[in-house]
């Protein structure tokens, strides 16, 4: 196979992004995509909770290939899911049409994720959940596709989808062969066949024909072969869109659901909203990350990014937090969960973890506590540990009482485009042994 002109493509969308270093963001595909005579490497059936991956992930101090950018791993979930082993695991991975046409649902996807990921939690047993986001266009436009790898740290893939914006497109079929060829063979998903892996294709244009490489049925195939289900969303009424759709559902034993074009995904104002956004604002200023001054800029970003979040958004990312770290725990143990965004970059938090003072170098600590006794920087942090703590509780509790005055007065719409995800979601994690 000619892969000079797959070569040109990838360099070309390459330099048009000018991605930065800071983003979790892959723009490029990292290698050639196997051709329709490779097989997939086979699975193994390593057993529930294995985290065997088909490639080596990419982790703090390990470089990543040209044309990849290695994301920030969050610390503790991972190593808490699997020391938990019982644990049922889901991989959900979002193909999404980001060119104009796609403004609406793109910006309910975003006040949506959490509820989303809420929603899954709330399976039983509680199901560990990793989830991924390939956004694509079509050549010619800013750029042709951009990955968030799979992975259990919400906050930051809710930060990445906040920055994708709905732009290009203009010629009806996109690119959708390369979003969902990369997504079945870029991502890293597990090889475990005891792990429920599903796709879901979101878009209102057919497939565009490009490079062969990207072929939208050669991706199909490879799909299934992947043990992968792929669930399709049409936004719109166009025929061609459908014929597509429905074929990949097929073969993969995935569904074919059709909404509007702007998702039908509507936000609800409620009597909490405001007490629950400023609380929520309050909240994310209790925040003490020690580690390299890099890494606590870093956390310090990503706690502060929770303070502009819809009322909607905040009472579903604490019931997701809630749910998922308080999995396996006893009810108070359960309860106490912290729903603060978990360290990433090598960064502590000191709100959590507050032994580790005694290991830290002087400027290693926050500003607010450099140049302070060890008497007076533990007092500092026991301090805003309990506010922290008190400002917790109190969200939760307004995120809960915000929940049930929904339910009685403003009953989810059931042809929404989250709606319809957990639809598909629930009838096939029963077959992974998960119950809604």
């Amino acid at each position: 196979m000619n892969l000079k002109p797959l070569s040109r493509a990838v360099l070309t969308a390459a330099l048009a992004t000018g991605l930065s270093a800071t983003s979790a963001w892959a723009v490029t595909p990292v290698r050639a995509p196997a051709t329709a005579a490779e097989k997939p490497a086979a699975e193994k059936p390593a057993g529930k909770g294995s985290s065997q991956r088909p490639d080596t992930a990419l982790t703090a101090g390990t470089q990543a290939p040209t044309g990849q950018v290695a994301q920030p791993q969050a610390q503790g979930q991972d190593a808490q899911a699997q020391a938990q082993g019982a644990r049922p695991e889901i991989e959900v991975a979002f193909v999404l049409d980001t060119t104009g046409s796609m403004g609406g649902l793109l910006e309910g996807a975003k006040q949506k994720i959490f509820s989303i990921a809420s929603r899954i939690a709330k399976g039983k047993p509680t199901p560990h959940l990793k989830v991924a986001l390939v956004a694509y266009r079509d050549n010619g436009d800013a750029y042709v596709t951009k990955r968030f790898d799979l992975s259990d740290d919400m906050d930051s893939m809710f930060a990445e989808l906040r920055k994708l914006q709905a732009g290009g497109g203009g010629d009806f079929p996109e690119h959708v062969g390369r979003g969902l060829g990369e997504a079945v063979s870029l991502l890293k998903w597990s090889q475990d066949r005891e792990v429920m892996k599903v796709i879901f294709l979101v878009g209102d244009a057919p497939p565009a024909e490009r490079e062969a490489a990207w072929d939208f049925m050669l991706w199909s195939k490879r799909a299934k072969e992947r043990h992968i289900v792929v669930n399709t969303v049409r936004c719109g009424a166009d025929t061609t869109t459908e014929e597509s759709w429905r074929y990949v559902a097929k073969l993969t034993d995935g569904t074919f659901d059709s909404i509007d074009a702007a998702g039908g995904m509507v936000a609800v104002a409620t009597p909490y909203d405001a007490e629950l956004s400023r609380v929520n604002a309050e909240l994310a200023s209790k925040t003490l990350y020690g580690g390299r001054k890099e890494a606590r800029e870093m956390n310090v970003a990503r706690a502060e990014a929770t303070k502009g979040m819809a009322a909607e958004a905040v009472a579903d990312r604490i019931s997701y937090m809630k749910t998922s770290r308080g999995a396996g725990k006893s009810a108070p143990s359960a309860a106490a969960a912290s729903s603060a965004p978990v360290a990433i970059a090598g960064g502590v938090d000191l709100l959590e973890k507050p032994a580790a003072l005694d290991t830290l170098k002087d400027d290693e600590l926050p500003q607010e506590l450099q140049g302070l006794k060890k008497e007076a920087q533990a007092a500092k942090v026991k301090q805003l540990s309990a506010e922290r703590k008190a400002l917790e509780e109190k969200v939760a509790k307004l995120a809960t009482e915000r929940d049930q005055w929904l339910s009685k007065n403003a009953p989810a719409k059931e042809d929404a485009f989250d709606a319809n995800v957990m639809k598909s979601v629930k009838a096939q994690a029963a077959k992974f042994g998960v119950a809604y």
